[in-house]
């Protein structure tokens, strides 16, 4: 009987040591390791916001990595900003702030009556540089009541994404003296 106790004893002991040993241990944040989210994080990362960024109505997660409803990341918000600003005097037909695209309908100066035009705006890039913005102008003439296809002068072009890029320099500069008072 006392042969008994003793194994009992040791096995006692030995558990009591492994459990003990288990706790033991750093348990100081590593700083590579990165923060864990909330569950209202999660849910946001993996199906969106009702009228959020991306306007998510229907439909289940979105697959992990894609880049759908990440306009931050993908547009410049001047650019953005000085492309409509740029283009408010024609209607536009749509504009895609997740996309980086507006697209304009077709618009008639008084100046030209018999011609018109429409402009496609693309945002490439989330920096503020020359090549993030891009234009696109497509010109129609109108040959007796049909408007036929024309070239479009390339020049216009280059001169709207100048003025856009102007323009986004200018509110990233106001933005930046408001930050600092």
């Amino acid at each position: 009987m006392l042969l008994r106790s003793d194994k009992q004893t040791i096995c006692g002991a030995v558990l009591v040591l492994l459990i003990l040993g288990g706790c033991s241990g750093d348990l100081s944040p590593n700083p590579d390791q990165p923060v864990p989210m909330s569950r209202k994080e999660a849910r946001k990362r993996d199906f969106g916001n009702l009228f959020g960024d991306d306007f998510l109505l229907f439909g289940g997660p979105k697959k992990p990595g894609s880049d759908e409803g990440v306009a931050s990341s993908t547009v410049n918000p001047f650019i953005w900003r000085a492309s409509l600003d740029t283009l408010s005097f024609m209607p536009l037909a749509s504009a895609d702030a997740a996309g980086g695209v507006i697209v304009t309908d077709w618009y008639t100066s008084s100046n030209a009556p018999h011609e018109r035009i429409k402009v496609t705006v693309y945002v490439t890039n989330p920096q503020l540089r020359a090549d993030s913005v891009r234009v696109t102008i497509y010109k129609q003439i109108n040959k007796g009541g049909t408007w036929v296809s024309a070239t479009a002068d390339v020049a216009s072009a280059t001169e709207m994404e100048n003025i856009i890029l102007s323009k986004a320099r200018q509110l990233r500069i106001k933005q930046m003296e408001a930050n600092n008072f």
